[in-house]
């Protein structure tokens, strides 16, 4: 693991930002309850946003809950787009329980547009994953997004609308140079989730994931275990408000 200096040397060198670059999209897993931190849902009821991730329970929940289906009208309302949170483990979950999960967004929340987690990344997940798109899109979605973490076999491009090519702390994220194919790619189909990162380098960490063609992002200052329940410090620098 890079010490900050080193990891700060690292990311400084290799990213030097272009002038005026445009506002990045935000992509905001929301992993943080309505009732617990409702003026944080107020923050993200942003249009602006490319999307905001919702996770009721690592999934729909048993139950559809009054207060997600409130924030969720508050967001759409506003003109946000929602994504439903749903865990596809890898590839080795059940088709039926993931598409069980679709259904209830829909019914309970009124989400069609879908966020997979742990999606796999080798060639051999692909038609796994081009089974549950096509069921997703048949019932309305008109955003996927596939989080793998890391760059995954290309032939994914085909299927999502973005994908999650790195998710992990900012210590990390120095090392993880992407492929030729990535680079090459329309860069609001690629998706960074950075997490650990000081509010004095997150400029730094941004202009690196432009050099990486992530025109989807998000960056944090928040860690541990669930780095995603609440919003970074400099959240309104990120969005660009």
């Amino acid at each position: 693991m890079l010490s900050r200096r080193n990891m700060l040397c690292a990311l400084s060198t290799a990213a030097v930002p272009p002038p005026a670059p445009p506002p990045a999209r935000v992509l905001v897993p929301a992993y943080f309850a309505p009732h617990v931190r409702p003026g944080l849902w107020e923050r993200i009821s942003d249009p602006r946003l490319r999307c905001v991730v919702l996770n009721v329970a690592s999934g729909p929940g048993a139950n559809p809950d009054p207060v997600y289906v409130r924030a969720a009208r508050r967001v759409t309302a506003r003109g946000g787009t929602l994504a439903a949170y749903v865990d596809v483990s890898y590839g080795r979950r059940e088709a039926g329980l993931v598409l069980a999960d679709l259904k209830k967004y829909r019914r309970w929340y009124g989400v069609n547009d879908v966020f997979f987690d742990q999606v796999p990344s080798e060639a051999e997940g692909v038609a796994y994953m081009r089974g549950l798109v096509d069921r997703a899109r048949v019932a309305g979605a008109r955003l996927t997004v596939f989080n793998h973490g890391t760059h995954p076999d290309p032939a994914y491009l085909d299927l999502a609308d973005v994908l999650v090519t790195f998710e992990g702390p900012v210590t990390r994220y120095a090392a993880a140079e992407p492929p030729a194919w990535a680079l090459a790619a329309d860069s609001a189909r690629l998706c960074h989730l950075v997490y650990g990162c000081r509010s004095e380098d997150m400029e730094v960490v941004a202009a690196l994931a432009r050099r990486r063609n992530a025109g989807v992002r998000y960056i944090t200052d928040r860690a541990g275990a669930n780095p995603y329940d609440g919003l970074p410090s400099y959240f309104a620098r990120l969005v660009g408000g």
